[in-house]
């Protein structure tokens, strides 16, 4: 789970609490009303927390696919020796 999505967790989880301590009557909000933006908030961060989930597994596949792209696995790649240089019309210059 990528840090967004564990910070959508928390706020989700603390507006669900808020909220259900609100509607039981266990805390007194009737001379505040702006506090009831909770619940609509849970929702929000409801929806936020399951959309981050959703895209997690798109986004470590993408991570994997653009590593692969910039960096090229060494056996693709082998590293070229002197005698392929030579043969290919490179040459050494021997200092006597």
């Amino acid at each position: 789970m990528s840090r967004l999505s564990e910070t959508m967790l928390a706020l989700l989880v603390i507006n669900s609490v808020a909220s259900v301590l609100f509607l039981t009557g266990m805390v007194d909000v009737s001379a505040a009303p702006g506090f009831y933006v909770v619940f609509p908030l849970a929702a929000v961060f409801y929806g936020m927390f399951l959309i981050c989930r959703a895209l997690d597994g798109e986004v470590a596949g993408f991570d994997a696919e653009q590593r692969a792209y910039h960096n090229p696995a060494a056996s693709s790649n082998p590293p070229e020796s002197a005698e392929s240089l030579h043969s290919r019309g490179h040459h050494a210059h021997a200092h006597a």
